[in-house]
């Protein structure tokens, strides 16, 4: 008799933590889906084309002085700046730092080779 109520208390849980294993992946994924989808309330984040009609101007928020007849041959950025490397046409390669947010120079580095 005692072998049964025991196992009559293990099928009771068994039973109710499969109810609890299924309601809780129930909740996981309904909170993944509202995570996911977008807020109505929130201003959409999407880029605007400009109408098919208006004419692309560029807008120069300024200008970056290079070393004459300097030419971007790589770049790379980091952080707020950004690297450039640069080739004149004599053959002489250039280090420039840009700050990104406002396009001022604030490094400009020419690479020479080693003397020994």
């Amino acid at each position: 008799m005692v072998v049964d109520s025991w196992l009559r208390s293990l099928k009771i849980f068994v039973v109710s933590a499969g109810v609890v294993l299924v309601l809780g992946t129930a909740a996981l994924v309904f909170l993944l889906v509202q995570r996911g989808a977008p807020s109505r309330d929130a201003p959409s984040t999407a880029p605007v084309a400009p109408p098919a009609s208006a004419p692309r101007a560029l807008s120069v928020s300024g200008e970056l002085p290079l070393p004459a007849g300097a030419a971007i041959v790589d770049l790379a950025t980091e952080g707020g700046e950004i690297v450039l490397l640069l080739r004149t046409p004599a053959g002489e390669d250039y280090l420039a730092v840009v700050d990104a947010a406002t396009g001022v120079r604030r490094l400009l580095l020419r690479i020479v080779p080693e003397r020994r």
